[in-house]
């Protein structure tokens, strides 16, 4: 069966009833504080259609030549970043899962019942569509992601600015998959490890996780800010359980290391605050004979390489654990070649990184710094806009050691 593409309208978001929330839609938030300048997103949409693996196809011609051009599909799950000559036309193929979610802010569970795709440009119209449909896919292999907010699928502010958005690398992974394959980000800000089974999320995975299907695991950055989920408390235990429930399902479980903060100490030397939990993944994956990836390590010898300064441009402004788009795009090229490192008989087609690098001085040259993690009083939301405070985060870790569990 086919399902045809149709606009969808931003403004007219409380017309269209759950679509309102942007976890259930394109990804991008009206109610957001937006800094004012930027893309406006054009956003398409399917009719209702049951829970599946998708197949998108989008077709599209540029009738005057466009400089930049983000695609994203789902909730702002980006595909391509292109440029686009007059005349030059524009067809791919991209796969999609479509499977329940609990949105932030919410406890219960909510089927995702539409596709979208999303283009983001200063030229919206110099861009022609042609035919543009999805149609189930059912045999493919998904790609499940679980952790906290930097792996999240983050929403975006209208209008769309890279550099200001929230970004996490689980949103531009699907930049680099080619193929048939597809993302199913599950990963949820502020949770643990703990968070994660007791909220409901792994309940999901676990309804759906199929054979063939690869399961990630990124945590640490919350579970530290609490002592029973020390790396050498209940941390690794939670892992190791969650690996042989992936296990079970015939899947293929993979362990990742916590993305590394932007945080350095005063005699300008970095400063590694995810070290202890960061073996601790490495020693699950040992005694469990898996794979992991060391996206800690690789994250930290970039900003070791570029130092604090240079590396704020991949943050979001005035934040040291969450990416922004140019931040999102790197960590998840990382991911991406360590995945065909480690399954090259999987992930035969890759996409390469094309050249997405912040302007210098980034968060000085933006007029206003939002903050929209301030929400909530729920010990999830105060964990994630924690981020925000170095200060605040050092005192909950000194804490978290002091009072061990």
């Amino acid at each position: 069966m086919k399902y045809d593409f149709q606009p969808f309208l931003h403004s007219n978001n409380s017309s269209q009833t759950d679509l309102s929330i942007p976890e259930l839609s394109d990804g991008f938030d009206l109610s957001l504080d937006a800094p004012g300048e930027g893309f406006t997103p054009t956003s398409f949409y399917t009719k209702k259609l049951p829970v599946g693996r998708y197949a998108i196809h989008i077709s599209m011609k540029a009738t005057a030549h466009i400089d930049q051009l983000f695609l994203f599909t789902g909730r702002k799950l980006l595909r391509e970043i292109i440029s686009m000559k007059k005349g030059e036309y524009y067809q791919q193929t991209f796969y999609q899962s479509v499977a329940e979610i609990i949105p932030r802010y919410h406890e219960t569970v909510i089927p995702v019942e539409n596709l979208f795709f999303t283009y983001c440009t200063h030229q919206p119209d110099a861009i022609e569509l042609g035919t543009c449909y999805a149609e189930p896919a059912d045999d493919i292999p998904v790609v499940y992601l679980c952790g906290d907010s930097t792996v999240t699928d983050q929403s975006s502010e209208v209008p769309y600015h890279p550099g200001t958005c929230y970004s996490s690398w689980g949103q531009s992974l699907p930049a680099f998959l080619r193929g048939t394959i597809a993302v199913e980000n599950q990963a949820h800000c502020g949770l643990t490890t703990e968070t994660f089974r007791s909220e409901g999320h792994m309940d999901i995975v676990k309804k759906h996780i199929r054979p063939r299907d690869f399961c990630l695991f990124q945590f640490g950055h919350n579970d530290q800010k609490l002592s029973h989920l020390l790396a050498n408390q209940e941390y690794p235990v939670n892992l190791k359980r969650y690996v042989a429930e992936v296990k079970a399902a015939g899947a293929i479980p993979v362990l990742v290391t916590s993305l590394g903060r932007n945080i350095w100490k005063p005699d300008g030397t970095y400063n590694d605050l995810l070290a202890e939990h960061a073996q601790a993944v490495k020693d699950v994956a040992e005694e469990t004979s898996i794979s992991y990836i060391d996206l800690h390590q690789l994250s930290m010898d970039f900003m070791k390489e570029h130092g604090m300064e240079a590396s704020c441009g991949y943050f979001h402004p005035g934040d040291y654990t969450h990416t922004n788009e140019y931040g999102s795009y790197l960590f998840a090229s990382f991911i991406a070649q360590e995945l065909q490192r480690l399954y090259p008989e999987v992930f035969t087609q890759m996409a390469k990184p094309v050249a997405f690098t912040p302007p210098a001085h980034l968060w000085e040259t933006l007029e206003k710094k939002n903050n929209n993690r301030a929400k909530g009083a729920e010990q999830k939301e105060q964990f994630d806009n924690m981020e925000k405070s170095t200060s605040a985060l050092l005192e909950a870790l000194q804490t978290a050691k002091k009072n061990p569990a």
